[in-house]
């Protein structure tokens, strides 16, 4: 399996502590079937280390890669990161190249404010897009707008944008608006991925163990292995995600930017 966003990097962000707790993370997720990680430190918040593409970044990346060698963990770790989309700077972001993307791919992982309205989400993403990315929405089970509307994933999906949600969240460890926010996209095959997020080894662990039996009555073996394997997969390698196979009825479309 790959898990596509996860903060494993240690002292880099709000996730892993220390070496211990990175190497811990890492062990155990090689141990639960996880192969390959993409490293997602948060990039662009204000007051944090902003985690922009630079001799830093690839530095601390192969630092972190050295250490697992050392412990004998031979989890692959990519690079990527998980922006924090602002509309005052990332435009200018993607246009010098200041971000990085999930390993070197068009796919870009990217967060909002979870207060942020639909509408500026809809106007941000498709800005990303104009400017050659594929945007990989985080976590839109936990953003206000979408709990309210779950709807605008619909709009995201048929666009193309990749949708990910966080196996705590339909694991009901990130509060029951965003369990049955996320039930309820997944349900309606409006998911691309599953990916970790995780931060630590006791509250938001890496590895899918607990999620696969949890899941797997309600949506199946083969859409839980495009989720956790195939789909991940072609992120990765930069190739395109197939078209979504199925919409609801009467989804909601933003007005476009003009």
């Amino acid at each position: 399996m790959i898990d596509l966003h996860c903060h494993i990097i240690p002292q880099i962000d709000d996730g892993a502590w220390n070496a211990a707790t990175a190497c811990a993370m890492a062990r155990h997720a090689w141990r639960s079937g996880v192969d390959t990680i993409v490293a997602t430190p948060h990039c662009n918040l204000a007051g944090a280390r902003p985690n922009y593409r630079d001799h830093d970044y690839f530095t601390i990346l192969a630092m972190f890669r050295a250490l697992l060698k050392q412990h004998g963990i031979p989890l692959k770790v990519l690079p990527g990161s998980e922006v924090f989309v602002h509309p005052g700077n990332i435009r200018e972001l993607i246009e010098n190249r200041k971000i990085v993307t999930l390993n070197h791919s068009r796919y870009l992982l990217v967060e909002f404010s979870f207060g942020t309205h639909g509408q500026s989400m809809c106007h941000l993403l498709d800005a990303i897009a104009r400017r050659g990315l594929i945007p990989v929405v985080a976590h839109p089970e936990r953003y206000d707008a979408v709990q309210d509307q779950p709807d605008l994933v619909a709009r995201w999906f048929a666009q193309g944008y990749i949708i990910q949600l966080n196996k705590g969240s339909l694991l009901g460890r990130l509060g029951q608006s965003a369990r049955q926010c996320a039930m309820h996209l997944l349900q309606n095959g409006l998911a691309h991925v599953i990916a970790s997020d995780a931060h630590d080894m006791k509250y938001r662990p890496p590895g899918f163990q607990s999620l696969i039996p949890a899941l797997e009555p309600y949506i199946g073996r083969e859409y839980l292995k495009l989720l956790l394997v195939d789909n991940p997969k072609r992120i990765i390698s930069d190739q395109p995600i197939p078209k979504p196979h199925k919409i609801p009825e009467n989804t909601y479309f933003a007005e476009e930017e003009t």
